[in-house]
């Protein structure tokens, strides 16, 4: 107990030391908050880890993890040094290859910002879908479904129940305007595909294998104590088959998006090559190439 309220007054000290340090100067503020051999840790490297808004609580627990993180890197580091040997400890050339690799990441980034078409249309979605339809497949059974959830008490039960089968658009208009004002749910999806287990979430009914269901079955009635579930099943896919547009038109978009940046790049390098070939900037040397 005695040790964790001397760390907690430690901390505390530290804090408000962080917090005042915008009132002293540069050596004021330079007061060692931990040590790793030669190495300090200071008030000053602290001030950044505490955001505006944070509670006292929360800063003094940011405080003492990054102190036990700095600790903790400094001693495995010291404890590195110490054991391998000089060849070992040299990373010239792997800090090369990765200041290398991050200016060329950089530029790369900063070039696709600038160059990149973002705006992928309709009509090239729906293109690239049509030339691609066997790479997009759904992972479960997809429906157009119509769904209707009503009161069994409701006068015209029976109207609803011929009328939710009937494919003609005088009936289909009929039982839109009845279901409106008397169904507590009435739904055709805007003529969407749905996965068919998200309509099943609503309707009292247990279906153990979906494929086989939507293939025996064209329509869905059942009831509970106090409501009727009509659904009529007007078209469904199943698992691997070819995904509807709307599945997958996200994905198409990164695709498309991915295949210009590809492309931006590719002729980056293409260019930035051949320019510096055409200006001499670039010399093959005799031999190089066998």
């Amino acid at each position: 107990m005695k040790k964790h309220l001397i760390e907690f007054l430690i901390l505390s000290t530290i804090f408000f030391s962080i917090i005042s340090c915008s009132n002293k100067n540069k050596e004021d503020s330079e007061i060692p908050v931990a040590r790793v051999y030669g190495d300090y840790l200071y008030v000053s490297d602290l001030e950044e880890i505490i955001p505006d808004g944070v509670s006292p609580e929360d800063s003094l627990n940011r405080v003492k993890s990054y102190i036990d993180f700095w600790v903790k890197r400094q001693a495995i580091m010291k404890t590195a040094e110490m054991n391998l040997i000089e060849e070992q400890k040299d990373v010239t050339e792997e800090l090369e290859d990765y200041r290398m690799k991050l200016l060329i990441f950089r530029y790369k980034q900063k070039f696709i910002e600038q160059n990149l078409d973002t705006v992928v249309t309709d009509s090239q979605i729906e293109q690239f879908y049509n030339e691609n339809q066997a790479e997009f497949l759904v992972g479960q059974p997809v429906i157009k479904a119509l769904y209707i959830k009503i009161l069994k008490t409701t006068t015209n039960l029976e109207m609803v129940k011929r009328l939710y089968r009937s494919s003609r658009e005088r009936d289909i208009e009929q039982l839109s305007d009845y279901c409106v004002q008397n169904a507590t749910k009435y739904n055709d999806f805007n003529n969407e595909w749905i996965y068919f287990k998200d309509l099943l979430i609503d309707i009292p009914i247990r279906v153990d294998n979906q494929e086989e269901y939507l293939k025996s079955k064209n329509y869905i009635e059942v009831e509970d104590s106090v409501f009727s579930y009509f659904a009529s099943i007007k078209n469904y896919r199943l698992k691997n088959s070819i995904a509807p547009l709307v599945f997958v038109q996200g994905n198409i978009q990164s695709v498309i998006l991915n295949k210009r940046k590809q492309k931006l790049i590719d002729d980056l390098e293409n260019n930035i090559y051949n320019n510096m070939l055409d200006n001499m900037d670039i010399e093959l040397f005799e031999g190089t190439n066998n």
